[in-house]
């Protein structure tokens, strides 16, 4: 009995996982089809397009990450103010899971903002089958952040290529940067101690919950967008299942995976957001560098009161959190197109055919591709 249990509770992951990734090749032919229009249609008709495709996956993302696992999202700061406005922003987050990800999806659609979403990600992601050549598609910008620490690596030259490409067709965006460079991990110890031992050499605060904030993805966007974003977003994320829950001293534990959000191991999700005015922010690179840590500090200190023994500062963050919920007809159309599109792949036997093509041959070209092209 207890084995059958077992197997039906991790039905609470192979289910939406299944179809999350088997609907895969269903969008990767609706981006082949707006890719090819690409050049006939003017581009901010062909980016309206293009970003209702990618807003229609995402919300079936949604739907399964918010609606199927009934999760609380709880909202601080100035998280009312942003939500109510569609902006183009620069949109800066601390990172522990692949599951932050998911939380700037769970902002983005309250703000009616998720097609614009795109991401600096690092470069290795570029070979992710199918998903690296839709990121690319979709205007993300690839990083090889091995190189970030030397003075013009390579890789920004594209990267300033694509800022310029947003900037000169004024394409709506929310570009999203994880400063930290990679997960905050609280076993990864020697990640820590050399993240905290570096600031210690640059001059700057020792962190202990966040991990040194690297500058230079930070201020080539911030360089790249500043005349034409409307305001930078601060945002703090924290997950229950870290810390919130009990009493006495606590142990910061490591933040939910994909699939134990999927199972429900993590019933609530803080989010703490902060509006500041691009024309606040450094233009020299070191005193942006010194800038972000400050950012990057103020996040340490929330996440510091979060896990703290204080029953008082504990499982929240700073200000008044406020539940929001989100309206399930928001995402269960796009769920429910999604599923229907999937009907003739698993019915007809051509069609089934097809799907297994899509997948074999679409890996190979879209791999190739992102090799000699990204």
């Amino acid at each position: 009995m207890f084995t059958v249990i077992l197997h039906l509770n991790s039905l609470r992951y192979l289910v939406p996982a299944g179809m999350m990734v088997g609907c895969a090749p269903v969008y990767l032919r609706a981006f082949f089809g707006c890719h090819a229009l690409k050049y006939v249609l003017p581009v901010r008709w062909y980016q309206t397009l293009e970003d209702t495709v990618w807003g229609t996956f995402q919300r079936v993302v949604e739907f399964f990450f918010e609606h199927y696992t009934g999760v609380e999202v709880i909202l601080y700061g100035d998280a009312e103010e942003c939500l109510s406005k569609k902006e183009n922003v620069i949109y800066l987050s601390n990172h522990q899971s692949t599951l932050d990800w998911v939380a700037t999806d769970m902002l983005a659609s309250r703000a009616g903002c998720l097609g614009r979403v795109r991401y600096v990600v690092k470069d290795g992601l570029k070979y992710l089958p199918l998903y690296g050549y839709v990121f690319y598609l979709h205007g993300c910008i690839f990083v090889n952040r091995a190189k970030s620490r030397q003075a013009a690596p390579p890789s920004f030259t594209k990267v300033i290529k694509q800022l310029k490409h947003h900037r000169d067709y004024n394409i709506p965006s929310w570009m999203v940067v994880f400063p930290e460079g990679t997960r905050f991990r609280p076993e990864k110890e020697e990640v820590i101690k050399t993240s905290q031992g570096f600031a210690y050499q640059q001059g700057l605060p020792v962190l202990h919950h966040v991990l040194s904030p690297r500058v230079r993805a930070t201020h080539l966007c911030v360089e790249g967008f500043r005349d034409s974003a409307d305001t930078l977003y601060d945002v703090t994320i924290a997950y229950s299942n870290t810390g919130e829950e009990g009493k006495g001293p606590v142990v910061r534990r490591e933040a939910p995976s994909m699939p134990d959000f999927l199972m429900g191991k993590c019933p609530r999700v803080h989010i703490h957001m902060r509006r500041i005015a691009l024309e606040t922010i450094p233009s020299d690179i070191v005193e942006c560098h010194r800038w972000l840590h400050g950012v990057f500090e103020t996040k340490d200190r929330m996440l510091a009161d979060f896990y703290s023994e204080d029953p008082e500062k504990r499982g929240r963050l700073e200000g008044e959190g406020q539940r929001s919920t989100l309206g399930l007809m928001t995402t269960l159309p796009a769920m429910a197109l999604s599923a229907a599109c999937m009907v003739p792949f698993i019915m007809v036997a051509e069609q089934r055919r097809a799907y297994w093509q899509l997948w074999l041959y679409g890996v190979t070209f879209t791999l190739l591709w992102m090799k000699i092209a990204v």
